[in-house]
């Protein structure tokens, strides 16, 4: 288990969430993060120790209601309990096929990051996500098909996806965040037809992000297993950073828009977390829609 990784996260949750802690327990975190690591902390005592007074309603949210069951780190869990992940495996809720079959724009090679509707659609939908987050996992194979039934197939919207590979100019949630993002965009630019594809599989079959998994083995094993038929640009990316200024790009482009967890959604100058604001969100897209 890598401690920087979790102290990222925590300080994530923390920077998030300013208003899910009273001013008590929010120095009492912020100490404890700082006194020991939080991985120690964690071992020692659970998430309870750890956090040094989180709320009872932030460890339910976090799954099963016992302070060692997990805790909610910006859109990401961090937990010991594998069923605790809220990412990993086929989402109930998926619609099959809906993002694996997703229409592309008629020339992929016009689009930076990789895109599914139409590129004459009035309205861009930005997702900021990350490859290692699991709430991105929830997202992306759960209500994101919902949204591209109703919104991307009929022509009213396009989808862009960009990889927060990089929060402040350090790698997102470990430091094997970066190759993952190197991967998502070689398979784009190499085979777009099979882009959204990979997407759906890899976020089915997240691992856990306390695991450094993204390594150029893994994500040429994604590749194949998602039924990308060249696989070698995905190595070459990882291996040669090739979409570094892409990636930093993301970072820039989240913070200016104030974008601090993951996932996120930019709506015509909006940001939301679809998750839990489901109606929110199809109000923007369908207000975004109204004015073009």
């Amino acid at each position: 288990m890598e401690k920087e990784p979790h102290k990222q996260l925590y300080r994530h949750w923390l920077a998030a969430h300013p208003d899910d802690l009273s001013r008590v327990d929010s120095k009492r975190a912020d100490a404890a993060v700082d006194s020991l690591t939080f991985t120690e902390r964690l071992s020692e005592g659970g998430v309870g120790t750890a956090v040094g007074g989180l709320t009872r309603r932030q460890l339910l949210l976090a799954g099963g209601g016992s302070a060692a069951a997990a805790l909610v780190v910006g859109g990401s869990v961090l937990s010991d309990d594998p069923s605790a992940k809220s990412g990993g495996g086929t989402n109930a809720n998926s619609e099959t096929g809906v993002i694996t079959s997703a229409p592309i724009p008629e020339s992929p090679s016009e689009f930076r990051y990789a895109t599914m509707g139409s590129a004459d659609a009035e309205v861009t939908v930005t997702y900021f996500g990350s490859w290692k987050c699991p709430y991105c996992a929830q997202f992306s194979t759960g209500m994101l098909s919902q949204l591209v039934a109703d919104y991307v197939e009929p022509g009213d919207i396009a989808l862009e996806f960009r990889d927060l590979a990089y929060f402040g100019g350090e790698p997102f949630l470990g430091p094997d965040a970066p190759a993952a993002g190197q991967a998502g965009l070689a398979v784009w630019n190499a085979e777009p037809a099979s882009y959204w594809a990979f997407h759906e599989y890899v976020f089915q079959n997240q691992p856990p992000e306390r695991e450094q998994w993204a390594t150029a083995d893994k994500m040429v094993q994604f590749a194949r297993s998602a039924g990308v038929s060249e696989t070698d640009p995905v190595r070459t990316a990882i291996q040669e950073n090739q979409y570094t200024d892409a990636l930093r790009a993301t970072d820039s482009a989240a913070e200016n828009n104030g974008i601090s967890s993951t996932p996120a959604l930019l709506i015509d100058g909006t940001t939301i977390n679809p998750l839990g604001n489901g109606d929110r969100t199809r109000q923007l897209i369908e207000d975004a829609i109204g004015s073009n």
